[in-house]
């Protein structure tokens, strides 16, 4: 451990230098709406009950606590992404290193290190750094419960606990954690294997993690495992049936003041007035009216979406621009690495990891899942880890790439 830590440190440093530079002292997209979230925290306050917001998990705002106690200058928050995202290498290595060997295992790490769209928003109070880190901790802890140690119930209890905070900071992860939850139950339930028990229970006390927070919610809203408010808007978006929409996600005040999105002013009018909640419904009412009479639409919405995930394109109503190579580049090299691996891991099925297939099932799960609603690159980005570790353990000890001898090419 000592001697990766110490490898990695220039990482460590580009991390806290991009903070310096890229910083700004005024709030940047949802940074002011989290440091908000984080203050009625401190103040004992979680949501104020006569207007109930619920568009957040409370993951990240409770990070943010002892800075906005504290008074202390958010630059220090900020600085805490780059520790979010060394932690995340080192935990990435050590869960690799148990399945390649130390060259491998550096090499592949340092590529997730140099990740461009991993770089994106270091210098923003957002989730998206602490989200990567909380997914590498779980892999690593995963991967580490079926090691048949000592440890292996700590590992267990630890994986379900960043598997449970991932939910509670990025709301949509608890619906990846029921549909695993209720996968793996009926894989034991229909073979009796001592792997699949084990996974159930991380699941299963990972929802444990967030029962506070869904009796919280449903004190609220009175209903049962209700995360957010987020989701109707962003299956409003990508039921769009409008030609021009491409299902992407657009803010309140764009409808009001752009031309292009016009067409959805009659049905924005109906939302003045009422809770958030009640909004979040009317949303999903008019998404699953529109999916339904318009199922052509969102499937090309869909395949848009599919795009904005893995390339950051394309966007309604928006000009081509020179920065989606920045995400198309190293994101064209996961997906095309994962798609060569499929065939060679058909043929050596039985020699790949069990852990691999689960955490690749739940790359699935959330890739999938995402891919229903209004996403970005971002939304992908912390799946690529898992990716990567199915790569590079394919590519290293499932293949063997070597150059033929010159006498067989010419005698070809």
């Amino acid at each position: 451990m000592k001697n990766i830590t110490v490898k990695l440190l220039p990482l460590l440093f580009l991390f806290l230098l991009m903070v310096l530079l890229f910083s700004s002292p005024d709030f940047q997209g949802d940074e002011g709406g989290y440091v908000a979230y984080a203050t009625r925290l401190s103040q004992g306050e979680i949501y104020p009950l006569r207007d109930v917001s619920l568009w957040w998990g409370p993951g990240y705002p409770i990070v943010l606590i002892p800075f906005v106690l504290f008074k202390l200058p958010l630059l220090f928050a900020k600085f805490l992404n780059a520790f979010f995202l060394f932690g995340a290498l080192l935990y990435f290595y050590e869960a690799l290193a148990q399945w390649v060997n130390k060259t491998h295992a550096t090499l592949f790490t340092f590529l997730l290190g140099f990740y461009p769209p991993l770089w994106r928003e270091v210098h923003l109070l957002i989730t998206e750094n602490l989200v990567f880190f909380l997914i590498c901790g779980f892999i690593f802890h995963f991967a580490a419960s079926n090691r048949g140690n000592q440890k292996s119930r700590f590992h267990l209890v630890m994986a379900s606990f960043f598997l449970g905070y991932l939910a509670l900071t990025k709301v949509f992860y608890g619906y990846v954690i029921l549909i695993g939850l209720l996968s793996f139950l009926f894989f034991y339930t229909w073979q009796k294997k001592e792997w699949f028990k084990k996974t159930t229970y991380i699941y299963l006390l990972a929802l444990v993690w967030c029962l506070p927070y869904l009796l919280y919610t449903y004190s609220l809203t009175n209903k049962i495992f209700y995360w957010g408010t987020s989701g109707g808007s962003t299956l409003y978006w990508m039921s769009s049936p409008y030609s021009g929409d491409l299902g992407d996600w657009q803010a309140n005040p764009d409808v009001e003041k752009l031309p292009d999105l016009e067409r959805h002013r009659e049905f924005f009018a109906t939302l003045t007035g009422i809770s958030e909640v009640e909004v979040d419904n009317k949303f999903k009412e008019r998404a699953l009216q529109n999916i339904v009479h318009n199922p052509k639409k969102y499937l090309l919405n869909w395949m848009a979406n599919i795009g904005r995930l893995l390339f950051s394109y394309p966007f309604s109503y928006t000009q081509q621009k020179i920065t989606t190579f920045f995400y198309l580049i190293p994101n064209m090299f996961v997906v095309v690495g994962f798609i060569l691996s499929i065939y060679p891991a058909i043929l050596k099925r039985k020699a790949i990891p069990y852990e691999m297939y689960v955490l690749l099932y739940f790359c699935f799960i959330a890739f999938g899942g995402t891919s229903l609603l209004s996403a970005y690159d971002r939304q992908f980005r912390p799946l690529v880890p898992i990716l990567l570790l199915w790569i590079a353990f394919i590519y290293t000890r499932i293949l063997t790439i070597q150059l033929r001898p010159d006498s067989e090419i010419k005698s070809d």
